[in-house]
């Protein structure tokens, strides 16, 4: 849909690359077997086989669509679509998740000038991006340019409003949060929001906390799953719900794929939520990017 930032340049292709036979679908555990092959996300990028997939945001209470995820998704050669953990970690450590984060935004931005069911107009639309992303000024003009076209083409929309949720994943607070929050000023001025992701993971969120105007708070899955199920998690869960909810942060539970998960997040106050419960995350896979 949107055009590559500038100043994004990819790396060429290993042109005798050949990939291990079966790396696609040996999996362990539900993780992949052998590590993906490098030169596939470079092809990816390069054939614009990348593709948005909508995961909604439900009110806990009654269930209501609040807003959607946009995760991103990969169209193998063969036709296939990989979830981006199968990728994501390897375009990392090639330095290519910036253009995965560009390439995605720009899918969803575009699409939300657009009437359909993933508008920005149907809810908030929280986007992934690792800190790498949102240090560059040419990403941060590109959403600047996104926004001021989502401005153009819906006119009966304030200036200030806007529907955007910048969403930092935990595994990526390797930045100073102040020096963060200065390159974000022209976005934050606009009216995009903050969301951490994977909060209470592996790696320590509070001095996003502490320097960041974070407005949503996504739960790890992990620990949500297992706070339906043991009673020392859901007394973590609830700690971090407390937390939140003293900051004035929206609390978010992620992976909720059982009943008994929505039960228990409900009983702790959590208020929004998402995961499989209500079905796989869906977008217009098998339309062109461009």
């Amino acid at each position: 849909m949107g055009a590559p930032a500038m100043g994004l340049g990819l790396p060429r292709c290993e042109d005798e690359y050949v990939p291990p036979s079966g790396w696609l679908h040996e999996r362990s555990g539900g993780r992949l077997m052998d590590v993906f092959p490098r030169a596939h996300v470079r092809w990816a990028l390069q054939e614009r086989r990348l593709r948005v997939a909508y995961q909604p945001i439900l009110r806990a209470d009654d269930l209501q669509i609040i807003g959607h995820e946009a995760l991103a998704r990969m169209l193998t050669q063969q036709g296939s679509v990989l979830d981006a953990e199968a990728f994501i970690d390897v375009a990392s450590e090639i330095g290519l998740e910036p253009r995965i984060d560009a390439d995605i935004t720009s899918q969803v931005m575009s699409a939300a000038t657009r009437p359909g069911p993933f508008a920005a107009s149907h809810g908030k639309l929280f986007l992934n991006c690792s800190s790498a992303f949102l240090l560059q000024p040419s990403c941060v003009e590109q959403l600047l340019d996104h926004h001021r076209r989502w401005l153009e083409a819906w006119p009966g929309v304030p200036k200030d409003s806007t529907p955007w949720v910048l969403e930092i994943t935990e595994r990526h607070l390797d930045t100073d949060p102040g020096r963060l929050q200065s390159n974000l000023a022209p976005l934050l001025d606009l009216g995009f929001e903050l969301a951490l992701d994977d909060f209470g993971s592996n790696h320590s969120a509070f001095p996003y906390l502490l320097e960041l105007p974070i407005r949503y708070l996504k739960f790890d899955k992990t620990l949500v799953q297992a706070a339906a199920d043991n009673q020392r998690g859901a007394q973590i869960l609830r700690r971090l719900h407390d937390m939140a909810e003293d900051l004035g942060i929206i609390g978010i539970a992620e992976g909720i794929e059982r009943k008994e998960q929505l039960d228990k997040v409900r009983a702790i106050g959590i208020v929004w939520c998402q995961g499989y419960l209500w079905g796989q995350a869906r977008g217009l896979l098998d339309m062109p990017a461009g």
